[in-house]
């Protein structure tokens, strides 16, 4: 099996963005175009009451019921780290203006609201902290910056969603990470205990601020741990190498320790990912150990699988949905069954998509398929949007074209995609016309 890589979903800068959007209106004019698929061209979505979101009393109870989920991607884990001419890297304080340093628009309970009355009934809001920390000796995190997140999670906490925050792109290379703020893959013990500290610091200045909020929310001690730039191991993306893999135990170690600590988390669910967060590759999954934790039946894996990644992600990749593609489903959804939610550990898998390729019908039935088999794993699936299309800021071939939802129009690009991952989920339970 191949394990997903990323490239603009995780590193789109305004420059970068720029250029998209230009690339888009060249190759957005074909006849070939999908309905629905133009920024500011889509549809509404019915409103449709799933009923409120019930925290578990299991992991596994916990990761069921989240159900469906979507993500707020590219807004607050925005970051604008940069290398200069000299081959320096800089990752200076930011401001608010992050929230939309990637294109995205602000966001207001309006979108919320919107997400929610899709029928969606999680939320994963990724936040990056490393450049918004006022003092680097205790990593401070700037108190507008969490009073913007905080304000963000209430939005959605207070609708009855699960709200899963993490620590988005604090991940740098090896050779990044001196005298910068974030955390590095490395046997370098000196490197090793300033991850730590950061991780530590950061965990228990968010747990401090939301440890009055209940099981609706859920915290993710890292979003997708690894050797950045392949500094340590040779491969950024996949790894057989168990001692860098104990490495990220050892982080998320720390994590849980301090959410812990601070009273009124004793007993929260948190989220923790093995190698790059991969839901896909067994190979690597099995290299790695869950941290242990005070509280019983608390802890859940964290997945990502952008799959078949040929379908899904691949910028060369094939614009059908064939057998084949459902083959590896069938694989990935059997071993995260077996290997986890059957052995009593709650699976979610918290970034999935398919690039759009102006090939709707194919997307739909990757939707219907992907979803399903999630379901009858007891795997919820968390939906990855950038507000990327063909049509909007995208190209045809790329792999990140992961937009649904339009934000600055409240339209869905795609109506029908989000229709079959209703009714993959909910069944004849989701009734919407």
């Amino acid at each position: 099996m191949k394990i997903n890589a990323t490239s603009i979903k995780k590193l789109l800068s305004v420059s970068l963005i720029t250029a998209l959007f230009m690339a888009g209106f060249s190759c957005s004019n074909g006849s070939n175009q999908n309905k629905g698929s133009e920024g500011g061209g889509g549809e509404p979505v019915p409103v449709v009451d799933m009923g409120a979101f019930e925290p578990g009393n299991t992991s596994v109870e916990m990761a069921a019921n989240m159900a469906i989920g979507w993500n707020l991607g590219n807004t607050l884990d925005a970051i604008g780290d940069w290398t200069d001419s000299n081959g320096t890297f800089h990752s200076d304080l930011k401001g608010l203006e992050t929230e939309t340093g990637w294109g995205m628009p602000t966001t207001t309970e309006a979108m919320i609201t919107a997400v929610h009355n899709a029928g969606f009934k999680t939320i994963r809001i990724p936040v990056s902290w490393h450049n918004h920390i006022t003092d680097k000796t205790n990593y401070t995190i700037d108190s507008a910056w969490m009073a913007r997140v905080k304000t963000v999670v209430d939005w959605a906490y207070n609708m009855g969603m699960c709200v899963i925050i993490n620590i988005h792109h604090d991940n740098l290379k090896e050779s990044q990470l001196a005298g910068n703020c974030g955390f590095a893959l490395s046997y370098d013990t000196t490197l090793q205990n300033q991850s730590k500290a950061y991780i530590e610091k950061v965990w228990t200045q968010i747990a401090t601020t939301f440890k009055d909020y209940d099981d609706k929310l859920v915290f993710e001690v890292l979003n997708e741990p690894r050797d950045v730039g392949g500094e340590v191991t040779g491969n950024e993306w996949w790894t057989t190498n168990k001692n860098i893999v104990s490495v990220i135990t050892a982080y998320e170690q720390v994590g849980v320790n301090a959410i812990r600590a601070v009273s009124g988390n004793e007993d929260r669910f948190i989220m923790v990912p093995g190698y790059a967060a991969t839901g896909s590759a067994k190979t690597i999954l099995d290299l790695y150990t869950m941290p242990t934790d005070t509280a019983t039946d608390r802890l859940i894996l964290s997945t990502h699988a952008y799959s078949p990644n040929d379908f899904a992600l691949n910028e060369n990749g094939e614009t059908t949905f064939d057998d084949n593609g459902k083959s590896d489903l069938d694989y990935i959804f059997g071993f995260l069954k077996s290997d986890y939610v059957s052995k009593g550990i709650g699976v979610v898998m918290g970034e999935a998509s398919s690039t759009d390729r102006n090939n709707t019908a194919a997307r739909e039935a990757w939707t219907t398929y992907y979803f399903t088999k999630a379901r009858e794993a007891g795997i919820p699936v968390v939906l990855w949007d950038n507000m990327v299309t063909v049509s909007y800021k995208g190209y045809l071939g790329s792999g990140e074209n992961h937009g649904y939802y339009d934000r600055n129009n409240n339209t869905w690009f795609f109506p029908s995609i989000i229709n079959a991952m209703m009714k993959a989920v909910y069944g004849d339970n989701y009734t919407a016309e």
